[in-house]
């Protein structure tokens, strides 16, 4: 075995073992971490979404404290008077707080008035008499610790979820006796559960803890808050439970007026923190290896130096050559061991590199071809001769976005190779009537397209020249379609704005877009429908004399609200 096999087998068997135990505790350790934050996160998520219940219930305590601490409304618990009723108790009224139901109690337990609404089909409805035994005397909604106390929490009906809240009905400067309760609710639909959620930015389950066909799983996650709520009764009892490899679950019981548990809070999240971090981990691993066998090679060539003193004369050789800038000089070098071998590789290597000088410039012809196929012309000269971002400002310019519709069920039936053999046969076709039209492709992102018109070179015709490209593309996929035997539709958008453009980063380069327009152009594709073509408002104005559209109506666009937009249908 020669000595460099040796050192080789060396190095390389010490540096693997100590890699692999540093990959180990790298991963056992991070892990946990990542897993904790993770956990810190679900927490906090699920301490949000309590937040947000309870400032359900905050609403309705203040609506029982205006209400029931209101002269009037001491006066009606007493005389009952038809006045207050058709002024203040009605529909409208109970509509407009977004309220379910409003009950008025006297201080024997009695019902002065009740008025309840269906909130989606804004019909009166009657009490149900499974709500109606909380308001008896023994109850917690008549029952108060002081004049000025009031009650909200949670009300677990066979029928319903109910949100309620009560004060006492007292006069405007809250003094006297209390002349009974005055009480309010929301139910907890499932359009309310909706608007929370939107509220929280979060995905939210409510179990029904009375519920007997509960899930095993379910069960085992409310005993073990039990337990935690026995160890810890002044804290929020929380759990975490990771769904699967994409979700994690964070869950919390909510009691209810009587302070008993009514119900299991399910709060879903994706579990971003974990996926990053396993990347992370996988990078940091790799980035182990390189750096092990970089340090292997180094100590190998360090090695070889000190020890092998005929290594000397070799490097002086190179040098010269190096120097010289002449691969057509041979190293001379006697004997037959590692150095003869590495002298004989070094003159092969300079035959290698004297014979690829040319295909170097060649090659080096063949990227600046590559570049200008990737940037525009006067993008690629600038990159050629500074490297830093490069940015221009186009007071108006036309964006298309296409996406392809069903793409992500095709990609189930496909294997990856066909995959992207169909897009490139897509897009190749889109790539030629870029250019027969005059358009510059900024880039594709999976089965989306972005085009732009009117820069880096200005034109008039912009928006024209986009519609007609808009429209080529649907008649190039329906072609396709009858070739192909798939069947595909498009989605279209299109946008005209100021926008800036430009090439950024220190490796990789790209030419892309930023801007409001673009923004519009692409929130006008996703709201689109498929095999169509939808546009602003302010493209429509610059085509209209020339094309044929439809006029879809206003839709909301995220960012800008209510949009007027159109659907491009022909030239005229």
């Amino acid at each position: 075995m020669q000595l460099r096999q040796k050192t080789l087998l060396a190095i390389g068997g010490l540096l693997t073992g100590l890699i692999a135990v540093l990959s180990v505790s790298l991963s056992s350790t991070l892990s946990r971490s990542f897993r904790q934050v993770e956990k810190k996160n679900t927490l906090e998520n699920v301490q949000r979404a309590i937040s947000v219940l309870q400032e359900e219930l905050d609403r309705l305590e203040i609506i029982t404290s205006d209400w029931g601490h209101w002269d009037d409304m001491y006066e009606f618990v007493e005389d009952s008077n038809q006045e207050f009723i058709e002024t203040n108790l009605t529909s409208s009224a109970i509509e407009n707080l977004q309220l379910n139901f409003l009950a008025i109690l006297n201080n024997q337990g009695k019902t002065t008035y009740e008025l309840g609404l269906d909130l989606e089909s804004l019909e009166e409805m009657t009490l149900p008499p499974s709500l109606k035994l909380h308001f008896s005397l023994d109850r917690p909604i008549l029952q108060y610790e002081t004049i000025d106390s009031g009650l909200k929490g949670l009300l677990l009906l066979p029928e319903n979820i109910v949100l309620i809240a009560s004060q006492p009905i007292l006069n405007s400067k809250e003094e006297g006796s209390p002349r009974g309760a005055f009480a309010v609710g929301r139910y907890l639909t499932r359009t309310k559960i909706a608007e929370i959620e939107q509220r929280a930015q979060l995905s939210l389950n409510f179990y029904r803890l009375d519920d007997r066909e509960l899930s095993p799983d379910i069960r085992e996650i409310y005993i073990r808050l039990d337990e935690k709520f026995v160890l810890e009764p002044e804290e929020v009892a929380i759990v975490t439970q990771p769904l699967d490899e994409e979700k994690i679950a964070g869950y919390t019981v909510v009691r209810d007026i009587y302070d008993n548990p009514a119900l299991l809070l399910q709060v879903t999240i994706p579990r971003e923190i974990y996926q990053q971090g396993r990347t992370s981990l996988r990078y940091l691993i790799l980035l182990l290896w390189g750096v092990g066998i970089v340090f292997s090679i180094g100590t190998l060539i360090f090695v070889e130096r000190i020890v092998l003193l005929r290594l000397s004369h070799l490097s002086t050789e190179v040098k010269k050559i190096g120097l010289a800038h002449d691969s057509s000089q041979r190293i001379q070098l006697s004997g037959n061991d590692e150095l003869t071998g590495l002298a004989q590789t070094i003159n092969w290597m300079l035959e290698s590199l004297e014979s690829s000088e040319k295909e170097v410039q060649q090659e080096r012809e063949k990227a600046e071809a590559l570049l200008l196929n990737i940037f525009p012309e006067s993008i690629a000269r600038t990159l050629k001769s500074k490297r830093s971002a490069i940015a221009q400002h186009f007071e108006s310019v036309t964006i298309l976005f296409a996406d392809l519709v069903g793409f992500t069920e095709l990609s189930a039936r496909l294997s990856p190779i066909e995959l992207v053999e169909l897009l490139n046969e897509i897009f190749s076709q889109f790539d030629r009537l870029v250019g027969d039209f005059g358009l510059e492709k900024i880039k594709t992102i999976g089965d989306a397209y972005m085009i732009a018109s009117g820069l880096p070179i200005p034109r008039e015709d912009h928006a024209e020249a986009m519609a007609e490209m808009a429209l080529a593309m649907h008649k190039t996929m329906q072609s396709f379609q009858r070739h192909n035997g798939e069947s595909f539709q498009m989605r279209i958008g299109i946008n005209t704005g100021a926008a800036v453009a430009g090439a950024i980063g220190q490796k990789k380069f790209i030419y892309d877009l930023w801007g409001d327009a673009v923004n519009v152009a692409s929130r006008m594709e996703s709201l689109g429908k498929p095999a169509a073509i939808q546009v602003s408002t302010t493209t429509y104005k610059l085509l209209k004399d020339k094309y044929s559209f439809e006029r879809r109506g206003q839709i909301w666009v995220k960012g800008k609200g209510i949009m007027t937009t159109y659907w491009l249908i022909d030239k005229k």
